[in-house]
């Protein structure tokens, strides 16, 4: 069987009872019981999220607990869903932050939630919980393509008590859609439904310009199952799914008369290059940094070395091995990113993969361990700034 259609099964029968282990039955049983407590921690998640913001509200003084929710980037987002991205732009050196550099996924899902009467933060709030939801749910199902049903519940808490949740399902940021669409795609990819992959991923490279990867296991999986089935479908996603991105710039080329505008914003912005260079003299740098920011960057290089480690290691489809390995090298040479916590998330099935590298009382412990600073890392980042680092 090729990597196309490798499928991990549960590593040890489980019985319930006199009835089989294998029974669909007992397997169903454990499904839902996983699917809930899955659900039942990601409630806590947010409730403790907000908790924190709070805190955050208090110590900065804002004017509503949800001001710490539209921090940062978050700001740009609900603006967009605001004033969209206006009716022209002017390309200049000095050109700073705009709406040009926030896709309209998201910004969309809010406004379609202000037509329910509520304000624009309120409603990036509750689509935030709601797609959150999704997400969560979209990240089990993956986990038991990938680990099989006895491990989906582990291996989804690994993800969620990540710290990088702490902006994705604290803050307004696009990511509460993204990681949902990344691994709905890379699911239907597995399931070879090509037609479901290409919708997932056109509106994922809507949400993110990071999400452009997902065409690398695309176009891998591809290559196997042409090489072994024939399936030529199979090559369908690897082009539709970047249209959304392609769409986006040559519409942002269309406002401002220029067709190289959205590579120019990110440049003259952000910073945002291709430099192989670049993680070196970032670790250098930072040495004479804030503390904050020093430590976070190495914490963030040791966890992706983790990532790296767990996804090869694992027999996971070559597909996926490839997704993570290009979500690490796309962070590792292009400053406007680095491996903060928000971008190693996307890495996402390297997290769920953890329950085959790790014993469960280790585990356990890992997985405690990484909730308890959920809401230090958002009370963080949403208070002292860039002493910490950017989100």
């Amino acid at each position: 069987m090729g990597w196309g259609n490798f499928r991990l099964v549960d590593q040890e029968p489980i019985s319930v009872g006199s009835e089989p282990a294998t029974s669909d039955g007992i397997k169903h049983l454990l499904r839902r019981q996983n699917l809930y407590m899955v659900m039942v921690f990601y409630a806590c998640l947010r409730a403790v999220l907000v908790l924190a913001s709070l805190v955050a509200e208090k110590i900065t003084r804002g004017s509503s607990w949800l001001t710490p929710f539209a921090a940062w980037d978050g700001h740009w987002y609900i603006q967009v869903s605001k004033t969209w991205y206006g009716t022209s732009h002017t390309i200049a050196p000095t050109t700073t932050y705009s709406a040009g550099g926030f896709e309209p996924a998201w910004p969309l899902v809010i406004k379609g939630g202000t037509y329910l009467g509520l304000s624009s933060t309120l409603s990036a709030y509750v689509m935030s919980v709601l797609l959150g939801g999704v997400t969560v749910y979209g990240l089990w199902i993956l986990s038991v393509e990938l680990v099989g049903t006895k491990d989906s519940k582990m291996s989804t808490l690994a993800v969620l008590a990540f710290p990088g949740s702490a902006v994705v399902f604290g803050m307004a940021y696009s990511e509460v859609l993204s990681v949902g669409l990344a691994a709905f795609t890379l699911l239907f990819m597995l399931r070879g439904k090509w037609l479901a992959a290409s919708a997932a991923g056109v509106i994922l490279t809507l949400t993110s310009a990071i999400a452009v990867i997902i065409v690398v296991p695309l176009l891998v999986e591809s290559i196997i199952r042409i090489r072994r089935l024939k399936d030529y479908k199979s090559f369908i996603p690897v082009v539709v799914a970047p249209l959304g991105f392609v769409g986006f710039v040559l519409y942002l080329a269309y406002l401002s008369g220029d067709p190289f505008y959205w590579w120019k914003l990110q440049g003259q912005a952000w910073g945002a290059k291709v430099d192989p260079t670049y993680i070196f003299h970032w670790v250098t740098s930072l040495s004479g940094s804030a503390w904050g920011m020093y430590w976070l960057a190495m914490a963030g290089l040791l966890f992706m070395i983790v990532l790296l480690w767990v996804s090869i290691k694992s027999s996971i489809p070559l597909s996926i091995k490839a997704y993570c390995f290009s979500i690490a090298v796309m962070t590792l040479i292009n400053p406007a990113l680095g491996p903060k916590p928000r971008f190693l998330l996307w890495m996402f099935p390297a997290l769920l993969c953890f329950p085959l590298r790790f014993k469960k009382s280790w585990l356990m412990v890992v997985v405690v361990s990484l909730a308890w600073m959920l809401p230090l890392l958002f009370i963080a980042y949403t208070t002292l700034g860039n002493v910490v680092a950017q989100p």
